[in-house]
């Protein structure tokens, strides 16, 4: 670790058991948007990032004070913690080896451990405002820098770890603090939604008109078309503000498509994932490839998972899709498990969207219904990995915090449920 990253990081540290408990989750919002995760300190061959510091200095701090709340875990906690626990057992299992053991182990201290400080830190809605406002905050710091390094070709966080601008395939990518250009995009492009439904909440309209419009800026200089994609799907999403009812509709209305389309189209209808092309130098077919490749050997991985995808003719062996991932990495079980989680993600936050008693409150919850469904998206052209992960097991961690939310809802959200059902 560079002595500039470990001051930082001790910097973030005290600030994680220091700060009033309601401002624990800022050096954790300030490490991702910061310092690029591939500093750490190794203990006995343990990998210890930024955020693994703050991680087990902030549950240190909540027992030590007092300050652990007691949850009642739902259904939906349940469902997330079997996902990464099915996940790490299959893993292990599959290789039989002590590093992988050592590699699930961090994997699940980095889940659980944020998942477990995100639910222990989120009580109400005045919790999550204040940790959308630090994102906020953190994407109108993070554009300047990004331009500055577009403009350059300097990235101005590698003085705090590995951090390029990249020269891919005749583009200038920008990538910030984080480990690849898709990572930055993804990561911005997923909070759009969440600070647009705060602008049209009216809630510091400024703060978030701002903040949307600098994390647009970071995703277009990301320079690519994966990031873009999922902007194009989350302004489609949400688009459907007013039909969010017709859910079901929606779904079954698309799924018969893309079914028709599978029919009548001479290759299988996932090809049409090589035909999106936004930059030049894009990878489209690459990814349709991967999937197509991943459908053909179906029986090598559904059991236990494999050990790569190289020898299927993957250049490089690249796994550019998170649901392949799942399905190599845990086998069918961990992909269902995963599909399932995500799946009610979408049905919890969009029922809430109609069930709760205020307008705002309606939007807040939409926003992140729609920041979910363009995760959906993003899953099909990248595997997600870095500072990206925090902001997913947040924005799970605020699915179960809705989940807790319908269960004293005093309206009849049978009826209200119905036309999302199956979604």
């Amino acid at each position: 670790m560079k002595p500039e990253t470990l001051l930082v990081t001790f910097v973030l540290v005290i600030l994680t058991v220091t700060v009033p408990r309601k401002w624990i989750l800022l050096p954790f919002v300030m490490g991702a948007c910061i310092v690029p995760p591939d500093q750490r300190i190794i203990i006995f061959d343990l990998d210890f990032t930024t955020i693994r510091f703050c991680i087990i200095f902030a549950i240190l701090r909540l027992y030590l004070c007092n300050e652990v709340r007691r949850i009642k875990w739902n259904a939906f906690d349940k469902l997330f913690f079997t996902w990464v626990i099915v996940g790490a057992v299959v893993y292990s299992v599959q290789w039989h080896d002590m590093r992988a053991v050592i590699y699930k182990s961090g994997v699940l201290y980095d889940s659980l451990g944020l998942y477990w400080i995100f639910r222990m830190s989120i009580i109400s809605w005045d919790d999550i405002h204040r940790v959308v406002k630090m994102f906020a905050i953190s994407a109108i710091i993070s554009a300047p820098l990004i331009i500055y390094e577009r403009v350059t070709h300097n990235n101005p966080f590698a003085h705090l770890g590995r951090a390029f601008t990249v020269f891919h395939r005749g583009r200038f990518r920008c990538e910030g603090p984080f480990p690849h250009f898709i990572m930055m995009g993804l990561f911005w492009a997923s909070l759009i939604p969440i600070f647009v439904s705060y602008f049209a909440a009216r809630r510091s309209k400024s703060l978030f008109f701002l903040a949307s419009v600098c994390a647009l800026i970071c995703v277009i200089l990301s320079g690519s078309s994966t990031p873009l994609m999922a902007v194009v799907a989350i302004a489609f999403f949400g688009a459907l503000w007013k039909y969010r009812g017709y859910g079901r509709t929606i779904a079954l209305g698309f799924g018969a498509m893309i079914f028709a389309l599978h029919v009548v189209m001479e290759a299988p209808v996932w090809h049409l994932v090589s035909r999106i092309n936004v930059f030049s130098g894009s990878t489209g077919w690459h990814r349709y490839n991967l999937f197509n490749q991943f459908v053909k050997n179906i029986g090598e991985w559904f059991l236990i998972g494999c050990h790569g995808v190289e020898h299927w003719g993957v250049y490089k062996g690249d796994i550019t899709n998170q649901y392949v991932l799942e399905g190599v990495r845990g086998g069918a079980l961990t992909l269902i498990i995963f599909i399932i989680m995500v799946v009610q993600a979408v049905r919890i936050t969009g029922i809430c969207s109609m069930a709760s008693r205020n307008r705002e409150t309606r939007i807040l919850y939409w926003g992140f219904c729609v920041s979910i469904l363009g995760h959906c998206v993003s899953f099909w052209g990248v595997s997600y990995f870095g500072q990206i992960m925090m902001l997913l097991y947040f924005t799970l961690a605020i699915v179960s915090f809705a989940a807790e939310r319908l269960q004293v809802v005093s309206v009849d959200t049978s009826k209200v449920a119905a036309p999302l059902a199956t979604l």
